[in-house]
């Protein structure tokens, strides 16, 4: 920066410092870099750490986004007790005024670091400026109305007297230097051109001239006229060009122009090479034109959708030269997106169409970003982005499909998808639709792309969301929370702890208590990195959401997502968790469990697959079920029986879930221990009808699933026993059916299993013969 006279400048004490501050963007013009308070909130945080948080400001050039940062810097000002600079002093800063921000900067440095600024001495002005370097009325007037106060303050009376008053001022000081030197005016006739130069008096030498040698050069003329220099220049312009006449008289005129109809067929020629990829594509559908093929497509007609397939996949495997030829014309992708818009927006998002059309859409995005990343994003903002957003706004079940699309047309490092962000914002005035936009963009983050300035974003807007009277954007801004904790946003957890805290007292809507059940599991996997005094702050929010008396949505959300954490703090958490899945009904119970999939493949145990969780709401937030520790559940409910002395329905159920949870991981003593403490009541429960069947579901998959309880099993006698008790009085049919696929599982599991069943069956004597199907059984194992 200059040190001359310029009001703007800062000195180069200043400027080290600054730099040593290793601020996120470099100071290239004062005035316009610290006006919107961006970069002096970051000055800020580097001596007050938990005083500024950067997520909270917004490096923008709108009015309003540097008021909002202003505001919070002031705030941040009177609370720390700092004398830092007045309301005037903001506006001038804001709106750019000369010298406003120097003098400010110099007033930051010696507050912030106790030393003197040490002032330069500056070149002196000088003493009286030439005619062309002085001020004009109109100059006068322009930097009248750039200031702060008039453009805060549009007043017509107030501007116009300031006006005058400036004018006024500007022609005293005229007047003044007309009666301080005279001659200069004089010195212009009345014709408006200045009097003819005086001679010199006699006798006064003339300063010598200096000799000047001058080269004598020729001219080559060229024999080509403009439109041929052009093409030399730009292979697109050679292209156009290319029947150019280049014959030309010898005397070097220009040759003459071709016609223009040659000229205007050959532009056509290439700005039609997407049309003609689209209509390529659409040449073996059967149907004329894309807007044929689109009306039938929406329309549902079968020929249009059987065609679809090949149409989409066509484009899909050109999307490089519709790229290319995008890059170069942007109406070309015009086209593409006058195509793919209307039906991406139109047809139904579970139809293979649908989906077809969106891949072969991003395809073409994603060549346009390896071809020109800086146009990529330009094109879909300008010719596909308000329809995109209109197709969020009322289409909710489009926005991960609508999203993933979006970001297609982003280049995938950070820079690109804070730029993509702040187009979005940009674009989206509505702010539930623009939260929940954010809340699902931050769900297709890549670590590559997730930086510390793409989370502050989210985290801003997240803050911003979580004011917001809408609770539909509560829930969503909390569902953005919970990803950013989940993608390396952690260290800002602590912030948060109060204003989740106060919402979880007051929020009364179910979304939001289940977003804030979603966060405190983000929060809770975490571990150590998180200080013990938040990890129980947020086991607290837990235990004021999760309860037998919640919401029935907020107790399905908290099971699904409490399920993988409860190993934090089990002393607390998992009380909790068993007494709300037992008081659930059974289909919930079960779907939460992951046992709504049958019994797997082989006749074993089920399959304890897990899904997503349909919970409903008007924010659109997908919800999912978590995989449970089975072992600490399953010791867990054994302390809750054996106090209680109950063992019903729900709780083989729970168990059968425990059991599902550790597939493959059954062995070992810790197991066995879970066996040994229920072996009685799944043996007795092979009485009860409503237990049997899950009871007998328990006792296979701990059979097959760990060798000491199959031994123990094989080795003693707990099945003989409860045998007898059915097939004589005790156990109605569906008992007996259940103990009979009970034995054919085991028998069919291993040889050993196999020699056990045909062993009990010996020993079975009269209550063997007594059944059918226990006969059939030992027939068939005979064999």
């Amino acid at each position: 920066f200059s040190m001359s006279g310029n009001p703007n400048s800062l000195s180069r004490e200043v400027l080290r410092w600054i730099q040593s501050l290793d601020l996120a963007y470099s100071i290239k013009n004062p005035k316009r870099d610290f006006s919107n308070g961006f970069l002096v909130a970051e000055i800020f945080s580097r001596y007050f750490v938990r005083g500024i948080s950067m997520h909270s400001y917004d490096n923008g050039t709108a009015i309003r986004v540097k008021k909002d940062n202003w505001g919070q810097l002031l705030k941040f000002f009177r609370k720390q007790g700092l004398d830092m600079i007045t309301g005037d002093e903001v506006t001038a800063i804001i709106h750019c005024e000369e010298g406003a921000v120097a003098s400010f900067i110099k007033r930051i440095y010696q507050a912030l670091t106790q030393r003197e600024v040490q002032e330069v001495a500056k070149r002196p002005p000088l003493e009286k400026l030439p005619a062309y370097m002085r001020t004009t009325g109109s100059k006068v007037v322009k930097d009248k109305l750039r200031t702060g106060n008039f453009t805060e303050h549009p007043d017509q009376t107030t501007t116009q007297a300031a006006m005058e008053a400036s004018l006024d001022s500007h022609e005293a000081s005229l007047q003044l230097e007309r009666s301080v030197d005279p001659e200069r005016f004089s010195a212009i006739s009345l014709s408006g051109s200045r009097a003819p130069h005086q001679p010199k008096p006699m006798g006064e030498e003339e300063a010598p001239v200096p000799q000047v040698t001058v080269e004598r050069i020729e001219v080559k003329q060229s024999d080509r006229n403009i439109a041929q220099l052009r093409a030399s220049q730009d292979p697109m312009a050679a292209r156009f060009n290319s029947s150019v006449a280049s014959a030309g008289s010898t005397g070097g005129s220009a040759a003459s122009p071709p016609p223009a109809q040659s000229f205007s067929a050959q532009a056509a020629a290439m700005q039609r090479g997407v049309q003609d990829i689209l209509d390529e594509a659409l040449a073996d559908s059967g149907f004329g034109d894309a807007g044929s093929f689109s009306k039938a497509l929406v329309g549902g007609d079968p020929a249009a959708a059987e065609a679809s397939g090949e149409v989409f996949y066509s484009l899909y495997n050109d999307a490089m030269k519709i790229a290319a030829a995008a890059v170069s014309t942007p109406n070309d992708f015009w086209v593409m997106s006058n195509f793919f818009m209307p039906l991406i927006s139109e047809l139904p998002s579970d139809g293979d169409p649908f989906k077809a059309a969106v891949d072969a859409f991003s395809s073409i995005g994603l060549c346009l970003v390896k071809v020109k990343p800086s146009a990529a994003p330009a094109l879909f903002s300008n010719y596909a982005l308000e329809g995109a957003c209109g197709c969020l706004a009322s289409q909710p079940s489009k926005s991960y499909a609508l999203l993933s699309l979006y970001y297609s047309f982003a280049p995938a490092t950070p820079e690109g998808h804070v730029e993509a962000i702040k187009r979005l914002t940009e674009t989206i005035a509505e702010p539930p639709l623009l939260v929940s936009a954010l809340a699902g963009l931050i769900n297709l983050e890549e670590a590559g792309c997730f930086d510390a300035a793409v989370m502050d974003l989210y985290l801003y807007y997240s803050i911003i969301g979580l004011g917001q009277d809408s609770p539909s954007v509560r829930a969503s801004s909390l569902a953005m929370l919970a990803a950013a904790f989940d993608r390396g946003g952690i260290g800002e957890v602590g912030q948060f702890v109060e204003p989740l805290s106060n919402l979880a007292a007051e929020d009364s809507y179910w979304e939001s208590k289940c977003q804030l059940l979603v966060v405190a599991s983000a929060v809770l996997r975490r571990g150590e990195e998180v200080d013990e005094g938040t990890r129980s702050a947020f086991v607290k929010i837990v235990c004021s959401v999760f309860h037998k008396r919640a919401n029935g949505k907020v107790k399905k959300v908290g099971v699904a997502y409490l399920a993988p954490v409860l190993g934090c703090d089990l002393e607390r958490l998992l009380p909790l968790f068993l007494d709300v899945l037992l008081g659930m009904r059974q289909v919930d119970r079960t779907a939460l469990l992951g046992l709504t999939g049958g019994m797997d493949g082989t006749g074993g145990h089920r399959t304890g697959a897990l899904a997503d969780l349909a919970v409903g709401g008007t924010s659109g937030i997908k919800y999912a079920i978590h995989r449970m520790d089975g072992l600490d559940v399953g010791k867990g409910l054994l302390d809750l029986v054996n106090r209680n002395e109950a063992f019903y329905e729900e709780h083989a159920c729970v168990l059968l879930g425990c059991v599902a949870a550790a597939e493959g991981e059954l062995g070992g003593n810790n197991w066995l221990e879970v066996w040994d403490g229920f072996m009685g009541v799944l043996t007795d429960s092979l009485l009860v009808e409503g237990v049997a069947e899950t009871a007998g579901d328990v006792i296979f998959a701990m059979f097959a699933g760990n060798e000491q309880v199959a031994k123990s099993v094989v080795g003693g006698e707990p099945l003989k026993g409860i045998m007898e008790d059915i097939f004589k009085e005790e156990g109605g049919e569906l008992c007996k059916e259940n103990f009979v696929q009970l034995l054919t599982r085991i028998a069919g599991f291993s040889p050993s299993g196999c020699k056990y069943v045909e062993e009990l069956l010996e020993l079975g004597g009269d209550v063997v013969k007594g059944d059918d199907d226990l006969l059939n059984l030992q027939a068939d194992l005979r064999r």
